[in-house]
């Protein structure tokens, strides 16, 4: 009993050392811990954009330390601190060059030989700026490739894109492939020679015409500033007069509000009179011919003072009957006097 508890203790320990050294092993892979013994250096740079912490310093591909430390000096520049393995050797000829790790904005510090002292540098000393190459901005660059992509189709653009960044990066075959693109753009450009010649000559034209009417131009801008100038000194009254038409508008339409009804029962009267005279308009017109004559009667019965003297002679009341039909009927009347038929 006792050699199978034993057993059994011993075949778990040796499960969990097993399983204690993976977890160390995947946490120094991709927690990327470096055991070599390594010396601090520090580099000067003008601008590190995108360069972090614990990015890796490498030389010729070869990781060899990491970014330690990043600082802004005084006068607006950059020092990084980096680390570097005891067996690199760094010189005063060495640059230091911040490249692009990937596409998606990374960066790692490059270390290269270059032209300069052969003197070792020893641990704490710093590469000037001279010896130093700040980031590329590829966001600017392809920025000031704008008005060629334009010119382009998506698919160009992209292609173009891709082998601008490879070639800039050290990471593409040759340069050639960037440039048989660049030429096939100038030959898009070239084809579209004559659109834009056009457009350019009728831009000289616009402004040709513009410089000869510079004259009239400068005085309508005098205007226009004189009447913005008068508008602003006279802007209280402008905004009383507003502020009095809203009100106006606004009394006007309770004025047609109160109105509106009697207004509908004119409307609706004028129609039916009007109704009443068409249905008899024989009468109508025969009073309309005969009333200038009645007018002129009446005006020589007035000569006699204040007074109109009348001789009646008939009086017939003219009554609706059926169907619409008028009906006479007379009232009163006489045949003596001046009422003797002729």
């Amino acid at each position: 009993m006792r050699d199978n508890l034993g057993g059994a203790a011993w075949r778990l320990a040796v499960f969990l050392t097993v399983c204690l050294l993976g977890m160390f092993a995947l946490f120094a892979v991709f927690g990327q811990l470096r055991f070599e013994k390594s010396q601090l250096y520090r580099a000067h740079f003008a601008n590190v954009t995108g360069l972090e912490r614990n990015d890796f310093v490498r030389i010729a591909g070869v990781e060899v330390g990491k970014v330690k430390e990043i600082g802004v000096d005084d006068d607006g520049t950059v020092t990084v601190g980096f680390s570097a393995d005891e067996s690199v050797v760094l010189t005063e000829g060495t640059r230091a060059v911040i490249r692009y790790d990937d596409l998606i904005g990374g960066r790692y510090l490059s270390l290269m030989e270059g032209a300069g002292g052969t003197k070792k540098l020893n641990p704490g000393d710093t590469i000037p700026m001279a010896q130093t190459q700040s980031a590329l901005d590829l966001d600017a660059l392809i920025g000031g490739f704008r008005p060629l992509f334009q010119a382009l189709n998506p698919d160009e653009v992209n292609q173009l894109s891709g082998q601008l960044i490879s070639a800039l990066q050290g990471q593409g075959a040759t340069i050639s492939s960037f440039l048989s693109q660049t030429a096939s753009l100038t030959n898009t450009l070239a084809d579209r020679d004559q659109l834009i010649g056009e457009v350019i000559d009728n831009l000289n034209t616009v402004l040709g015409s513009l410089a000869g009417q510079s004259d009239q131009l400068g005085k309508g801008v005098d205007a226009v500033s004189e009447l913005v100038t008068a508008l602003s000194e006279r802007r209280t009254d402008i905004t009383n007069s507003l502020a009095y038409t809203n009100a106006a508008a606004g009394s006007i339409a309770d004025l047609l509000t109160q109105a509106r009804p009697p207004l509908q029962t004119v409307v609706k009267e004028a129609d039916r009179t009007a109704g009443i005279v068409v249905a008899d308009h024989d009468y109508f017109d025969n009073l309309i011919n005969t009333l200038p004559e009645a007018y002129q009667v009446l005006n020589r019965q007035g000569l006699y003072g204040d007074f109109f003297s009348f001789y009646l002679c008939d009086v017939v009341l003219k009554l609706n009957g059926k169907g619409g039909q008028p009906v006479y009927v007379k009232v009163a009347g006489q045949d003596t006097g001046r009422c003797t038929p002729r």
